[in-house]
């Protein structure tokens, strides 16, 4: 986009990093009203400049200011589209004030003004909700930081630099302080359906070469060779990919995303999408264990309720297999493969068929919790079997990140660690738009003050790190209808840490809801009723029904069952 002499402007920059420091690849566009008239007569034909991240992962763009004197149409924005190379995608949109010279455009919280998906905000004016500072005196802004002007129904976010008289010198509305709302909801019977169109037909082999002429498409950063080609695909649960040292691991990919954030020990459960018109295709795939599982999804809908075995043989466990795929026909369709401990070396196609990448939908929906998120023995597909999955479909999000740990809590670390130690690499930096924190089970033997201390300092920790991020909490298990006076106390603490922090939350044991006010609103029930004597069926209640031989965790019935009333849960604390 060119901009006339005379026209104020402003330098738009932007940094983005891993966790780990590296630098991402990618673009950033912004676009803006096709045509934009200015005074003296000047009119730019605009529409969008998109500019490529260097390598160092930053960017520096000059844009029209949005305040110019006597632009037409006023009180535009520019639509902000980052894409980076681990499959996120965010968009927002920005004002550009003539009264700055320069941005850093990742130091901004996007608003868009035709969205009332905005965070809510409690604070008085100077309080900060990024920066951590200690509020200032006369309530002036410092340099860098990021300040909340808020009243009951309006919220501001001013940037710095600073004028002569201490305030910033930019502003950006967040408008109206509302939240998702349940009209925007998919019908969940329609969302968690199966597939109703014929079915491929699905073969495993332990071989490394695909049929003849077909061409590989491999994912970053494994190498390529020969006619291999860079598979256009879009990463969702995971980030930060990577491949493994030696053969074969050096031609699989891996997400280190969740902690201990390491390609041998790290993340078994993931998704990966992409469009193709293929009749036939083959999936690359390093066959583990029995526990090597995968989930096809076609156009949006699973073609199997739970997952399934990928038919390596048991010799060929370490060793490289495909997966062939045959749908009958060669027509446009949008592949999803949800895996477990599965690593991922590309997709063969015919040199006839195409690849392209598709976007993700519904926001980033994420959970930290532990073994009853994550997955156990007593469900199928580890933890893209559990109910956590099946709460994504249902509320429209195929970005489903399953940040759990088994053992763990908020001070219980198990073999892992913590939530909070977890929070800082597995969820803050990866930007969730809807976060539910569920646990407290393997804490209900520590001391509650312990327990209270852990809770507010994440719940502060993730308000004012994540502040558009929608947050829920559950309070603690309950695998019969009789809880111990352990987990009641347990959930006690964390519905007190949750209404400081402003969080809705739920008790398993009672159903009782409460808003983000720490008010009751509802009361649906005890989610697990009876003794839960294993193996006989009682009249008493369902925890035969849900609930393992174990005692403890949920069978796949119990992970269905779970889903159903998190989701009534976050339908009750979600404005219509």
């Amino acid at each position: 986009m060119t901009i006339p002499a005379g026209i104020k402007a402003v330098r738009v920059t932007g940094r983005f990093r891993r966790p780990d420091g590296t630098p991402y690849k990618g673009s950033v566009v912004f676009q803006a009203p096709v045509m934009i008239e200015l005074e003296q007569a000047l009119t730019i034909i605009s529409g969008r400049a998109t500019v490529d991240l260097d390598e160092q992962g930053e960017f520096s763009l000059l844009l029209v200011a949005t305040d110019n004197p006597g632009m037409d149409p006023t009180g535009w924005v520019y639509t902000v589209t980052v894409v980076l190379d681990d499959g996120t995608t965010r968009t927002g949109s920005v004002t550009l004030s003539s009264t700055v010279t320069e941005i850093d455009i990742t130091k901004l919280m996007p608003a868009d003004p035709a969205q009332l998906n905005y965070v809510p905000v409690k604070g008085e004016r100077g309080a900060s909700i990024l920066s951590g500072a200690a509020r200032p005196t006369a309530a002036n802004g410092t340099v860098g930081d990021f300040w909340i002007d808020s009243t009951k129904t309006d919220a501001w976010l001013l940037y710095g630099p600073k004028t002569a008289d201490g305030w910033p010198q930019a502003s950006l509305p967040l408008g109206p302080v509302t939240t998702w709302r349940v009209r925007d909801l998919p019908d969940p019977a329609v969302a968690d359906a199966v597939y109703a169109g014929p079915a491929p037909t699905i073969t495993t082999a332990q071989t490394s070469t695909p049929a003849a002429g077909n061409i590989k498409y491999a994912p970053d950063p494994v190498a390529l060779s020969g006619t291999d080609r860079r598979g256009t695909f879009t990463w969702a649960g995971a980030g930060n990919f990577a491949i493994g040292v030696g053969t074969p691991d050096n031609t699989y990919v891996l997400p280190l995303s969740r902690y201990p954030n390491t390609y041998a020990s790290g993340q078994a459960n993931w998704s990966v999408e992409f469009g193709t018109d293929a009749q036939v295709i083959q999936l690359r795939f390093k066959h583990i264990s029995a526990a090597t599982t995968f989930r096809l999804s076609i156009d949006g809908r699973k073609l199997t309720d739970l997952m399934q075995p990928s038919g390596g043989v048991v010799a060929g466990i370490g060793l490289t297999h495909l997966l062939t795929i045959d749908f009958g026909s060669a027509i446009p369709r949008r592949l999803r493969f949800d895996f477990t401990a599965m690593p991922f070396g590309g997709i063969y196609l015919p040199p006839t068929a195409n690849m392209w990448q598709v976007p993700l939908q519904g926001g980033r929906f994420m959970v930290l919790g532990d073994s009853l998120s994550d997955g156990s023995a007593f469900n199928t597909g580890a933890g893209c079997g559990t109910w956590v999955d099946r709460v994504g479909r249902m509320l429209g999000c195929t970005d489903v990140w399953r940040e759990a740990r088994g053992s763990t809590g908020y001070v219980a670390t198990g073999t892992f660690a913590a939530f909070g130690t977890r929070a800082e690499v597995d969820v803050i930096p990866w930007e969730p738009d809807r976060l539910i924190i569920w646990g407290g089970y393997n804490d209900a033997s520590s001391n509650q003050s312990q327990i209270a201390a852990a809770a507010a300092t994440l719940f502060d920790r993730i308000r004012t790190a994540l502040p558009r991020c929608q947050v829920y909490v559950i309070g603690c298990w309950s695998p019969t209808g009789t809880a111990a006076a352990s987990h009641v106390n347990t959930t006690a603490t964390l519905r007190t840490a949750a209404a400081n922090a402003r969080f809705p939350f739920i008790s398993p044991q009672t159903g009782q809801v409460y808003d983000a006010n720490g008010t009751l609103v509802a009361t649906h029930g005890p989610w697990i009723t009876g003794s839960g004597n294993a193996g006989s069926l009682k009249a008493d209640g369902n925890a035969d029904l849900y609930v393992g031989s174990d005692g403890v965790h949920a069978t796949d019935a119990g992970h269905v069952y779970i889903a159903r009333r998190i989701m009534a849960f976050l339908r009750t604390v979600t404005p219509a």
